[in-house]
């Protein structure tokens, strides 16, 4: 029997409360109460007990020890799957949780989560972030799915989401391509030659190698043979929140060896002696093999990719081309390998795919414009026999 018990405050009032015991935890077998005081008058007080006294009795008042919130879930998958992925790829994940999903479903049981809420919140985040809301979901699925293996939910509702569509609507960048031809690239290199040699030295590198930008941007002099006119892949740099990291490539196969071109290896020449008068104007040791080749100027430091983007908008503007992003460097290097005629096997070597269908998958633009011309060239084969 649980007693109301009278007892006066600090200042003089007389108030009652109360000490209920709620049986042993499920978990640690210890025993339960629950507490509560405050109460003006006696009559309160049983009237919160006898509430109290039916929510334990009928299991309303403590949840199931087999369910729980879905932000603890999330931040105990989170926590598992922070250890296989790298920072870069954490990073952004992490931002898409405390944007998009986070504010959703944090407080929610995950036993309570229901399709109608899946679907919901599919179409919001659809609506805010089109180009990104498969990745977003995908993390809900993917928590789901560890609460399934917890034995919290016997099913995953994200399963049976109807994915909203796109409307077809052929954007600028698809009616262009992002990637240059042959004389859209000259014009913007030439402006890029006539603005400034540092950025030129970076897009002539980025168009005439295929490495992706971050790969460029995490670049030393150490890693260039210029006697063997070679350039060695070995890390790359992402952004994350708070600044630069420099981490392993995307892939094993992203380790290579990537040979260059000599009027590309002149530039280089040309701009690490330009850049050693810029550092020796502020005594730091310019002939440090281990100097960043694409350094930022303020800092000695790794360049954003985010600020290429900017010298890209810049220069495309002055050139009167289209502007393509820093990937668009790496796909225009590709279209144009496989139009110079290199087979399937060259360009996915030189590009560090690990899979050649990623190659294939990429840039099949290129081979359909070359199926479009099959028909005339066996023609004209046939014709000269």
């Amino acid at each position: 029997m649980t007693k109301i018990i009278k007892y006066t405050n600090k200042d003089n009032e007389t108030l009652y409360k109360f000490r209920f015991y709620a049986g042993l935890d499920e978990i640690t077998g210890k025993q339960r109460y629950i507490r509560r005081q405050g109460f003006k008058s006696e009559k309160d007080a049983k009237t919160e007990l006898l509430k109290i006294e039916y929510l334990v009795s009928t299991n309303q008042y403590f949840k199931d020890v087999k369910s729980g919130k879905f932000g603890d879930v999330l931040d105990e998958w989170l926590a598992l799957h922070k250890e296989t992925v790298k920072a870069s790829t954490f990073a952004i994940m992490q931002g898409r949780v405390n944007n998009h999903v986070k504010p959703y479903f944090k407080d929610m049981y995950v036993d309570k989560i229901t399709l109608r809420h899946c679907q919901d919140f599919t179409n919001r985040t659809f609506k805010v972030a089109p180009a990104s809301y498969k990745d977003v979901t995908n993390i809900v699925k993917n928590v789901l799915d560890y609460a399934i293996r917890l034995d919290m939910i016997k099913s995953n509702p994200m399963l049976y989401v109807i994915k909203p569509r796109k409307k077809i609507d052929v954007s600028e960048t698809e009616k262009h391509g992002n990637f240059y031809n042959k004389d859209e690239l000259k014009r913007f290199l030439d402006v890029a030659k006539n603005t400034d040699l540092k950025k030129y030295t970076l897009f002539r590198l980025l168009a005439y190698s295929g490495l992706r930008v971050g790969e460029c941007l995490a670049l030393t002099w150490h890693d260039l043979d210029i006697k063997n006119k070679t350039v060695s892949v070995s890390k790359t740099i992402a952004s994350i929140k708070g600044g630069v990291i420099v981490q392993p490539p995307k892939t094993v196969s992203s380790n290579r060896k990537v040979s260059l071109d000599n009027k590309t290896i002149q530039v280089l020449k040309f701009w690490q002696l330009e850049q050693r008068k810029q550092l020796l104007k502020v005594g730091i040791n310019a002939m440090n093999d281990k100097q960043i080749i694409i350094f930022n100027n303020y800092e000695n430091s790794y360049t954003r990719d985010s600020t290429v983007n900017l010298w890209i908008k810049d220069i495309a503007k002055k050139a009167g081309v289209y502007q393509i992003s820093t990937h668009g460097l790496r796909h225009t290097h590709a279209t144009l390998l496989f139009a110079s005629g290199m087979d399937i096997k060259q360009v996915q070597a030189r590009l560090g795919h690990s899979k050649i269908n990623t190659t294939l998958n990429i840039y099949t633009h290129v081979l359909k414009e070359k199926n479009d011309n099959v028909g005339d060239e066996f023609a004209r084969y046939i014709n000269l026999k």
